[in-house]
């Protein structure tokens, strides 16, 4: 009789999908999924004692240009130096999201120009660490949020319409969703709304795990590497500062990094052919780039060699590119031409100056014709007016009333709109995204017609002219 009834439970469960158990495991959430959503806002409080507020403040100065530019001096301990020098020291807070509270966590200042053109405002791009020093502590799955004010974006659609269009083209990228977040000061801030902010995935482990299955391979953050990976010799230590390893690697890592960098510096055509292959996940790097070429995405690896990680992915012991910080994307990158112009980039040539990585891989003629092939495909599935208007749309309307609202606070705050920093905000300022839509489409389709070769940059550099 029992063992009529456990059976008859038994098959009943399984008709069902499996025991509670296992069913409640396979609805178990994704990291990240009660927060992200394109066209999702969501609410964050952030609270800070007024000594916690002021320890926000740099602890140092830059000047503006690549790594390197200017005296060096040492950075101090515990805090995030930015590419112009600018070390952010990091404090702690208490954030509230969707009702849970979440203590002692780790909170900075972050970005380059975006930092500068908010001297004067009180929104300011942030990052917060969830588990900086509360061990396991995480915020929806995640132990880090990124923040940006998209202050050359009056729009605030750019970052996530573009990462929107990275991941529909099958590229690894962060998701993305938009923050109010207000702010307690005791005595200075009672939860005064900053503003409006894009909030974006941190690319780390739990990110490397959902896309990779393993987040255990050594992750890179390349900065100034103009004209594509650099060869440095034989001596690890060359590389640590401009390829800036997340954490400590092996030394086989190590090895497989300066080897990649020499096939791509100094192999010959038939060598470089041949091994290129066992080095780099070849289709993805050439979605990769054929994805920042439709968006016109020169502040990238396209342009200053920046803005991307670079991922040795374990098993396959192969090179992946991910993309980061997108705010000026859409043809918005003054260093290597005007809007006008980036609208109208090159597909054959999307990137300014010479790129020996791109430019290696497209003198043969398999991935060239590869290259071309994923764009015909992301043109006629993904990076269409359609599609893309659809993300507009729903990007628009959930940033319509929150917008109305910091536009508001800001007023109150006297403080000048777009930040009154460096070039009053207006650096990157580009035209509106509809009219890139229409405009970029045209070009794209002219170029694939034969009607066109586009606009190809020019390389971007400091300082005056070299002479001939």
């Amino acid at each position: 009789m029992y063992r009529f009834f456990f059976a008859t439970v038994a098959l009943v469960a399984a008709a069902l999908g499996g025991t509670s158990a296992e069913r409640v495991a396979e609805k178990k959430a994704v990291p990240g999924e009660r927060l992200f959503g394109t066209g999702k806002v969501v609410a964050l409080d952030l609270k800070m004692t007024e000594k916690q507020f002021a320890a926000l403040a740099p602890a140092g100065g830059g000047k503006f240009g690549p790594p390197g530019f200017g005296p060096q001096r040492k950075q101090p301990e515990g805090t995030h130096r930015n590419t112009f020098g600018v070390d952010f020291p990091w404090s702690q807070g208490e954030l509230a999201f969707d009702g849970t509270t979440y203590k002692d966590i780790g909170v900075r200042y972050k970005g380059n120009y975006t930092y500068m053109a908010t001297a004067q405002s009180l929104k300011k791009s942030i990052k917060f660490d969830l588990n900086r020093t509360v061990e396991g502590q995480k915020l929806d799955g995640l132990t880090m949020l990124n923040l940006n004010c998209g202050v050359s974006d009056p729009t605030k659609a750019r970052e996530a319409l573009s990462f929107a269009f990275f991941r529909d083209a099958g590229v690894p990228a962060s998701r993305t969703a938009f923050g109010e977040l207000s702010l307690t000061v005791p005595g200075k801030y009672d939860k005064e709304l900053v503003g409006v902010y894009t909030l974006v995935e941190q690319v780390n482990k739990g990110f490397l795990k959902r896309h990779f299955k393993d987040g255990s391979g050594m992750l890179l953050k390349p900065e100034g590497l103009q004209g594509g990976p650099a060869y440095m010799g034989t001596t690890w230590k060359a590389y640590e500062d401009r390829y800036k390893p997340d954490s400590p690697p092996t030394d086989e890592q190590k090895k497989r990094l300066i080897d990649f960098t020499k096939i791509v510096s100094n192999a010959t055509d038939a060598e470089f052919a041949k091994d290129i292959g066992a080095f780099l996940d070849i289709d993805a790097f050439l979605r990769f780039i054929a994805a920042n070429a439709l968006l016109s995405n020169l502040d990238s690896y396209l342009g200053y060699g920046h803005n991307y990680y670079l991922y040795l992915v374990p098993g396959t012991n192969k090179f992946v590119y991910i993309p980061w910080d997108l705010d000026l994307s859409l043809a918005t990158w003054p260093a290597v031409g005007t809007p006008e112009q980036l609208v109208e980039l090159s597909l054959a040539h999307p990137h300014a100056g010479q790129n020996k990585l791109i430019d290696r891989l497209f003198a043969i003629k398999e991935h060239k014709d590869r290259y071309f092939a994923i764009i015909k495909e992301l043109t006629a599935a993904t990076f269409t007016k359609k599609k893309l208007t659809e993300n507009l749309d729903a990007i628009e309307k959930a940033v319509k009333e929150p917008l109305a609202r910091e536009a508001k606070a800001v007023a109150a705050r006297k403080e000048p709109r777009g930040g009154g920093g460096f070039g009053g905000g207006a650096f990157g300022q580009s035209m509106p995204p509809r009219r890139f839509i229409d405009k970029r489409l045209q070009s794209v389709e002219a170029q694939l017609a034969g009607k066109g070769t586009g606009f190809e940059p020019k390389a971007f550099a400091f300082g005056p002219p070299k002479k001939p």
